[in-house]
Order: C-alpha cells, then structure tokens, then sequence
C-alpha cells in the first residue's frame, strides 16, 4: 500500500532546505572571516592607514564571530562551526572583561573632567560653554583650538566657569587648552609630538594631593598617511611616564585626556595603559562609548577620544554634544584616592 501523499511544500524525510542552508553556511563563512581579521588586526601594530583604522573597527569585527557560529551550526558545517565556537570564546575573552570592568579608587573625591575635540575651531562655543556648564565640569579639556575659538570661548563666558587655564591656542588641528575650576601650579608645554599638548597640577584647596592633568591630541591616521600617528603613539608611552614619575613626586593622581585618533581595538593605545594607567571606558566598563563621528544622519561609530586615570577612579562616564564639532565630548566622573 502506497503512503500518503506528501503535504505540499514539506520536505522529504532527510532532505536538507538546500537554498536555506547554502545561504546561512555562505553568510557564516563570510562572517566567520570578517572575525578573523578582526581577531590578527586587534593584536597587530599595524602602520599604515588603511590597517590603522581596520584594528579602530577590531573589536567590532570580532563580535560577529558568535553570529558566524551560530550560522554555521544552523547549516550543520560542523567544523567550520566548531572554529567559529573556538574564535568566539577567544573573543569573550578579549572584549567581555572591558565590559565587566574593574573600577578602582571609585566614590572617592569626585572631580568631572570633560574632554572634546573641537574640530579645527569651528565648534560652536556657546555650545562649548554651555555643555561644560551643564554637565558641572571642573576640567576642560579641548583638542584643536584656534586662537579664534580661544577668543570666543572667552567671550562664550568659559573664563568666568573655569577661570584658570594654560593653553597653546594654534591654527589648524595644532591647539590645545585645559580649563579649571581650581588654581593650576606646575604648567608645562610638552613638545615632541605632532600637536601641541600642555599639563597642570590642580590645587583643590582641600588639603589633599590634586591631581596632574595633561590633555593630548595624537595625528590623524586617515585619510592622510598613518607615519605621525605611529610616531606620536611610540613617543606618548614616555611621555606618560615622565609625567607620573612628576606627580608622584607629590602623592598625585594623573588624568590624561583628548582625542587620541585610536580605539580599544588598536594595540598602539593599549600600549598606552601601563605604569598605572587606565582607560577610563575600560575601567567603568563600557569600552564602546563612541565619540566619531558626529553631527551626521548615522549615530557615532568608534570611540577614539579617552580619559586615562593614574591612581584614580571612575563614577561615571557618558557622552556629550559638542555642537558644530564632528567628535561628541566624553564626560567621565572620577573619584580621587582621599586621605
């Protein structure tokens, strides 16, 4: 006796929905790939610009590697989902600890420092001003700054906020300034990279070790050669550690912050956090705050403006607009060791 016949459209016992499972085994190949280059840019100095900003994407590249696994078993390509699984664990083991994160001296003296790139001046500085009022900023930190912004944050009101300043008011990309709430003592001008950058210890007038504050600005990576780039990341190592070794002289933290034209992904910035020093997104646990770009249709893609913390902590870390500028503002919280 003959069966039944097959339902319309149902598929005979043991044949596989071919079209389905080519499509899922294809995007999971592809996927699985894009995660392997993920993985060799994270762990690669790369040098030239187009693998520069390949390693600032790493971290994102290497989070589809549980989707490429996932396809891969749905289509029963089991080896090739077994090195998916084995590309996945090694990437939670890379990235997951970044997301728990680690705080350290946290809820001790509170101190807000608001870091932004101003892109070439052309920042709007009444918006300046009125994100460092609102978000009660003590520091300000600000990457390209021209004398004509300079002018016009003065006349914005910045001055009155946070009265003490030491800047290198440059055209183009080359300026820099920090603002302060509290009196600045040991200003330096640091030399040696390709933009300007400068330095102060605040003094907190509460008796205790204020903390060395340095605000930088690496060379832009893209689309222009990466050469400077390479360079200012090599020579920032020691230039963070001249500065510690200075303000441990006097018991003090150390906050360095600006746009450093790097992620997470990109092994030259990691270089950086040794001798002390954290990045504060990594610490508060969230290492994919993204700052670049702004002000388009598509929200921020990679986080390349960072505050780094010496013996400090962090409370709270978030963005912010910057009208007018390309980079949104990175707003961290710190908590200073009291006592």
């Amino acid at each position: 006796m003959s069966s039944a016949p097959e339902q319309a459209g149902a598929p005979l016992p043991g044949r596989r929905p071919t079209l389905a499972w080519r499509a899922a085994t294809v995007a999971g190949v592809l996927l699985g790939l894009a995660a392997v280059v993920g993985a060799v840019a994270h762990v690669y100095p790369s040098g030239s610009n187009r693998l520069v900003a390949l390693s600032a994407f790493s971290s994102h590249l290497l989070a589809l590697s549980p989707l490429a696994a996932v396809l891969l078993a749905l289509a029963r390509r089991r080896v090739a989902a077994g090195l998916a699984t084995v590309l996945t664990a090694g990437a939670v083991a890379v990235l997951l600890p970044t997301y728990v994160g680690s705080p350290t001296h946290a809820g001790g003296r509170p101190l807000t420092v608001l870091t932004a790139n101003v892109e070439l001046g052309e920042a709007d500085p009444a918006g300046v001003v009125a994100a460092a009022r609102g978000s009660g900023a003590d520091v300000v930190l600000l990457q390209e700054l021209t004398p004509s912004l300079r002018t016009r944050l003065t006349a914005a009101g910045l001055d009155q906020l946070l009265p003490h300043s030491v800047e290198e008011a440059l055209p183009g990309a080359d300026g820099v300034g920090l603002w302060s709430r509290h009196p600045l003592v040991d200003e330096q001008h640091h030399d040696g990279l390709t933009f300007a950058a400068v330095s102060a210890r605040l003094d907190t007038g509460d008796g205790q070790p204020g903390p060395t504050v340095l605000t930088v600005h690496a060379a832009g990576p893209w689309p222009q050669s990466a050469d400077d780039w390479v360079r200012d990341m090599a020579k920032l190592p020691g230039l963070l550690d001249q500065l510690a070794a200075q303000a441990d002289e006097h018991g003090s933290p150390v906050l360095v912050g600006g746009d450093f034209n790097a992620t997470w992904g990109n092994v030259q910035f990691r270089t950086l956090l040794q001798n002390g020093y954290r990045d504060a997104a990594e610490q508060f646990g969230a290492p994919w705050t993204a700052t670049f770009p702004s002000g388009y249709a598509i929200p921020p893609l990679i986080g390349i403006d960072h505050v780094l913390v010496r013996k400090a902590g962090v409370d709270d870390l978030r963005t912010v607009e910057i009208p007018g500028s390309d980079h949104r503002g990175l707003l961290v919280r710190v908590g200073l060791p009291a006592g």
